[in-house]
């Protein structure tokens, strides 16, 4: 019997970082071990800047494969997780095509051997343009939101054609995706999506996630455009040092909306994507009955 390797390919901005704070905790190690499962986040380091590889490139994977992946045969565990959010090969920058079908070849070359499968979040697209905008704010970003969003490639972001992608090369039955947005959660199985990828990787332990860390945290809306002007003044050093300070004391309420975009704009995102997220609900979201609605904008 093949052993899993569970590959967590993001999105960002869908928790991919307090996944990867939380899976490295000591507990969850001692909870891996109770189910054979094995987390080793040096593989996240090593795989970073190669994700995003325009094409399989054979000789910057090998390295990683030899390192991590062929040991794995003779270790005790049954099964692995491994994150890296550059794999889902979705991209946001202007005239940028996507490159799932490279990151699939990846991955299938790192689980040779092995029965790989896929874990995706997702979010809907006007809060995730919305937040992606917050965290490039933190990354030396000088365009205000309007042309950010005239300059985001609303085409790559179908999740229901990307995920088809992921699912012709390693089959449906072996692709979970998992909403990030708490209020879908409501009638599920799970209570959230910590929960849901816990039990996608085969965790039988049922965990109460309460009062969890804020990790990568986006900006205050006050916080925003402030940084965005100094931005354009400052060195790079320098606005990187206002961007840790701002993200440590001027913090956005987890439980507030985002105010970047009207709402004029927001409806006009949900609608692009209301028929590819309808697909999306009917093939994926089965299990969370509140999803449909909010994925098409019909409680808008």
């Amino acid at each position: 019997m093949l052993k899993t390797i569970n590959f967590h390919v993001g999105s960002g901005r869908c928790g991919s970082t307090l996944i990867q704070a939380l899976f490295n905790d000591k507990m969850f190690h001692e909870i891996f071990a109770q189910h054979s499962i094995k987390y080793d986040p040096h593989i996240y380091r090593d795989t970073g800047m190669i994700a995003h590889d325009e094409t399989f490139i054979r000789e910057h994977w090998q390295p990683v494969k030899d390192q991590y992946f062929t040991p794995m045969e003779s270790m005790a565990e049954q099964s692995f997780f491994v994150t890296q959010e550059n794999l889902l090969g979705m991209r946001s920058e202007k005239g940028q095509k996507n490159i799932c079908d490279a990151s699939c070849e990846k991955i299938a070359f790192l689980a040779e051997g092995y029965h790989p499968k896929i874990i995706i979040l997702i979010r809907r697209q006007d809060t995730y343009i919305e937040s992606l905008y917050n965290q490039c704010i933190k990354r030396y970003e000088t365009r205000d939101f309007q042309t950010f969003c005239d300059d985001f490639p609303r085409e790559n972001w179908h999740w229901a054609d990307n995920i088809e992608t992921y699912a012709k090369f390693f089959g449906r039955e072996n692709i979970t995706v998992i909403p990030f947005e708490q209020k879908v959660y409501a009638e599920s199985e799970h209570s959230g999506f910590l929960a849901a990828v816990i039990m996608a990787i085969g965790v039988e332990t049922r965990l109460a996630f309460r009062d969890l860390p804020v990790v990568n945290p986006s900006l205050a809306p006050r916080a925003v455009e402030v940084m965005r002007v100094a931005n354009k003044h400052l060195s790079k050093r320098e606005a990187h040092s206002l961007a840790d300070w701002f993200e440590a004391h001027v913090q956005k309420d987890p439980n507030d909306r985002y105010r970047l975009m009207n709402e004029e704009l927001r409806n006009e995102i949900v609608t692009y994507f209301k028929e590819s997220n309808a697909r999306l609900c009917d093939e994926y979201f089965t299990g969370f009955p509140a999803a449909k609605a909010y994925y098409t904008g019909a409680d808008l």
